[in-house]
């Protein structure tokens, strides 16, 4: 047996197809979810589905997510949607999928994860403590049981979320919308780009909804980014208007805008030769026409 995560695995089809075999009420509003893709609107951006699988087959399952039927509220992240089939049961197996979750979760920098349950004795024997009871979606009461995630296994969950990361970057456009290169950013490992559904940008995760101001204009402009704006210069949306930070930001933006996104990771990658840095801010500095010089100059020396 194995686990694997539904959005970044192969063969979804089938998993789905698997899932839609659960009679469980919630199992089956989960599985719609998913075919209506409504699933990140329902319970939030960065949703993952664990599931333990035993060959082609669909042993248990569950969610790691912002929101579950708790709502609204500050509480956050949620297992959810816990089902083992009939014939895998009193095995334990849905403690495998919890400390995967639990991992994940930890790995996130997250405190504590939180389970919505009607169930009295389940969770406790996996370390989970009640919290308190609140209203659901459905105005009906739910007991709440939470974990401390200071002791989980953070170097398993480091690795299962590579795993994950590894598919959205390898699967989903590494440009920003705001004109950062996400396989450039320092802190690349832990998130699969700000297009993927894995987008964990340290700058969105800012926000509530953890939507980024500058994708959600890109969006609404129906442009693929801010540098086929032509409001660029003057633009202090989002990012753009956080300090000195945004200087390197707007310049690879402009870049773009002008050479275009290969350039800029050709350009990039010849920089990463040339200098010892982390961010990419290091370089450019807090000046938006040196920034734009410096990347020239390294553009122009690739053209010889």
């Amino acid at each position: 047996m194995e686990i694997i995560e539904y959005f970044s695995c192969d063969n979804k089809n089938h998993w789905l197809d698997e899932l839609r075999k659960c009679n469980w009420p919630a199992g089956k509003f989960l599985s719609s979810l998913i075919t209506e893709n409504k699933i990140y609107e329902t319970l939030g951006t960065n949703t993952i589905i664990p599931m333990l699988v035993d060959g082609g087959n669909l042993v248990s399952f569950c969610t790691l997510a912002k929101w579950d039927e708790i709502q609204p509220t500050k509480l956050t992240p949620w297992i959810g949607f816990v089902y083992t089939y009939p014939e895998y049961r009193g095995h334990h197996y849905a403690g495998m999928l919890l400390k995967y979750a639990e991992s994940i979760a930890g790995i996130m920098g997250m405190e504590y994860v939180y389970i919505s349950t009607d169930h009295i004795g389940l969770y406790e024997k996996y370390g989970y403590e009640f919290f308190e009871i609140a209203k659901t979606i459905n105005d009906e009461e739910s007991k709440i049981y939470r974990k401390s995630l200071k002791e989980c296994d953070k170097k398993y969950g480091d690795i299962e979320k590579a795993k994950i990361v590894s598919y959205w970057k390898n699967n989903t456009e590494q440009i920003a919308y705001c004109g950062f290169s996400c396989n450039h950013c320092f802190l690349g490992k832990w998130c699969g780009g700000c297009r993927s559904n894995f987008n964990v940008c340290s700058y969105s995760t800012c926000f509530m909804d953890g939507n980024c101001p500058n994708a959600m204009c890109a969006k609404e402009k129906k442009i693929d980014g801010c540098y086929n704006c032509s409001e660029i210069l003057s633009c202090n949306v989002g990012f753009y208007g956080s300090g000195n930070d945004s200087i390197a930001c707007k310049a690879q933006a402009i870049f773009i805008s002008k050479h275009g996104k290969e350039a800029l990771i050709n350009t990039l990658n010849e920089l990463h030769k040339n200098y010892d840095f982390k961010k990419i801010q290091e370089i450019l500095g807090v000046d938006l026409e040196k920034a734009l010089e410096i990347l020239e100059s390294e553009y122009i020396k690739l053209q010889k």
